[in-house]
């Protein structure tokens, strides 16, 4: 993981390789308000979700953030209400996901739609919402010094 001065967690748009939307200008994650906890996500393009549809928004952001952090996915409220929500629940981004060989940390949102009604999302729309989170480990080996992430999406192992 690269580590700079000063730069403990923040995102980043991905390198020009692993972009899966070269043409669009991509909007970094920010908060609502002052007191947001939740960085929102956009969506670099539009889509349509039918009922009991899923669809993978692929964010050509990446995020950094240090050893003992977690980034966790969430839909926004406002996309929650209307039945749609995230494939697996929450998603899970752990530091050493960023600028992995196999996909530069490039976050992916699986969309699932719950409800009874189509969704519609327009290309900026904030569609989930990110939150850096500080975690504790257990006492003893808990595996740390484990292999190194040699991949993408679910490539610690089973």
């Amino acid at each position: 993981m690269r580590q700079q001065i000063n730069r403990q967690r923040g995102f980043e748009v991905v390198t020009d390789q692993h972009r899966q939307h070269p043409d669009t200008k991509i909007q970094l994650p920010s908060r609502g308000s002052r007191h947001s906890a939740g960085y929102d996500l956009h969506t670099p393009t539009g889509f349509t979700l039918l009922p009991a549809a899923t669809a993978i928004i692929v964010t050509d952001l990446k995020a950094y953030m240090r050893p003992d952090e977690v980034l966790s996915v969430y839909p926004r409220s406002s996309v929650g209400l209307r039945g749609v929500m995230l494939s697996n629940t929450v998603g899970i981004v752990d530091a050493d996901y960023y600028a992995n060989a196999a996909n530069d940390g490039n976050i992916r949102l699986s969309l699932h739609n719950i409800g009874p009604e189509v969704f519609t999302a327009q290309a900026g729309d904030r569609v989930a919402q990110a939150i850096f989170t500080k975690y504790l480990l257990t006492d003893g080996d808990d595996f740390a010094a484990g292999p190194e992430r040699q991949g993408g999406h679910g490539h610690t192992g089973r």
